[in-house]
């Protein structure tokens, strides 16, 4: 977040450069490998790291919360597998002996999967926007509210 450091009061003096290395290094903890090496994807490990985290954030992970993990990995599986068949078999696939050309099936079945991730992340709490107070409006002050009231 390069961002933040634009954000700091002109009069401060801190070393800059110092802050953006380690926000750099704190974002980049938080990228799973197989993202960018999807042959990295791990189940048991996300299972793992994401079982751990709920167990952080609620205090405690039950059933509901394990079978939800569950399925979250089994789509995550999907997905990773579809986006590598897609990789392999490109956008667009010829059908009935090179006669036909069409959209790659494996691009809806990554497409759904994706939509499930989504979903089942929110459910989970997982997603910056699901989470409660992740996103809260700023305040309006008295004089912007009397404003907008109108006359």
């Amino acid at each position: 977040m390069k961002a933040t450091a634009t954000r700091l009061p002109s009069g401060l003096n801190i070393d800059k450069s110092q802050l953006i290395e380690e926000e750099y290094i704190e974002e980049s903890t938080f990228l799973p490998r197989w993202m960018n090496q999807p042959d990295q994807w791990d189940r048991e490990e996300f299972l793992r790291l994401t079982k751990q985290h709920l167990f952080k954030i609620n205090g405690r992970v039950d059933l509901a919360d394990v079978q939800l993990v569950g399925m979250l990995a089994s789509q995550i599986d999907i997905y990773v597998t579809s986006i590598g068949e897609l990789k392999l078999s490109g956008l667009v696939v010829h059908f009935n002996n090179g006669v036909t050309m069409g959209p790659s099936p494996h691009m809806t079945i990554a497409d759904k999967a994706l939509n499930r991730v989504i979903q089942l992340m929110k459910e989970l709490q997982l997603s910056p926007k699901s989470r409660e107070g992740g996103r809260q409006l700023t305040e309006i002050s008295p004089e912007m509210r009397l404003f907008l009231s109108g006359p």
